[in-house]
């Protein structure tokens, strides 16, 4: 009885730790016991669990092993990943790794049993935060590269949660309060380079939306591939709360679109339609 109530106080530990990690990151890398037999390999997600693997779909720790596939993962894609994290605090450590990404999607309050059993199996070292991780070359990547310029380091790049998202997380570099019905323009800590003929559309994170009413005030935000200033965050604060904005926190998405020039036409008539001048409310409520 005792050793059980110590292992609900410990998962109960981990939890609050994990979502902290969360709260100004991508991702909480799990650390298991005996982790230094091979580079980080555990993602813990809002949602999902992400594990990168060479060789057999299993973990092999001191502990237990503990064999994805019959876990329920996934595999996702193969290739050559760049990891950036944070093992100390103020310093951060990367690397290359080539394997296998396995996921296995989470129902809600799902993480806190799929931390316990991967605990049961593997035990636990620490959980550390995930500052980047992302495929290398074009694969995955559309074929469009994305150059960014880290204005504050200490501030994780922009990246996507996971394997087919189509916004990129940005995060806030500074910290503030938006006061109910208040907007700031909030720093990101970088700016970019967009291919030619590209431009990125900055839109609200919809769980922020959801849960305090923070917004954008101009979403969807344009940017025109030749901007080469720091990117930034019109945050407005449409819920009837202060909502304290913290450094490193994900406050908006961005989303990268290649997109048409057109030649503009002068003319006298232009072609009939069904629609018509037909405008807001025209086809009904």
């Amino acid at each position: 009885m005792a050793e059980e109530r110590e292992i609900d106080e410990q998962l109960r530990q981990m939890m609050e730790r994990i979502a902290e990690i969360l709260s100004s990151h991508p991702a909480a890398i799990y650390l298991p016991c005996f982790y230094r037999s091979g580079p980080p390999s555990i993602f813990l997600r809002e949602g999902s669990v992400q594990v990168l693997v060479r060789g057999p779909k299993v973990l092999h720790y001191e502990v237990e092993p503990f064999d994805l596939l019959e876990s329920g993962y996934r595999e996702v894609e193969t290739g050559d990943y760049y990891l950036a994290y944070e093992f100390l605090p103020g310093r951060s450590f990367e690397l290359e790794i080539q394997g296998a990404l396995m996921e296995k999607s989470l129902p809600e309050r799902g993480l806190v049993e799929e931390v316990r059993a991967i605990r049961e199996h593997l035990g636990i070292y620490d959980l550390v935060p995930l500052l980047e991780m992302r495929q290398q070359g074009d694969a995955g990547q559309g074929g469009a590269p994305l150059r960014i310029r880290r204005l504050d380091p200490s501030v994780a790049a922009p990246a996507y949660a996971h394997p087919g998202d189509a916004g990129l997380d940005l995060c806030s570099a500074e910290e503030l309060t938006l006061e109910p019905g208040e907007r700031s323009m909030v720093s990101t800590g970088f700016a970019m380079a967009l291919p030619e003929g590209y431009a990125a559309f900055v839109q609200p994170r919809s769980g922020l939306a959801a849960r305090s009413g923070i917004s954008i005030v101009n979403t969807p935000g344009l940017i025109d591939c030749h901007y080469r200033g720091e990117v930034k965050v019109i945050l407005v604060n449409l819920g009837s709360e202060p909502f304290q904005v913290k450094r490193g926190d994900r406050i908006a998405q961005m989303v990268i679109q290649k997109v048409e020039a057109v030649r503009v036409e002068v003319t006298e008539e232009l072609d009939e339609t069904a629609r018509g001048e037909g405008g807001f409310g025209s086809t009904g409520l």
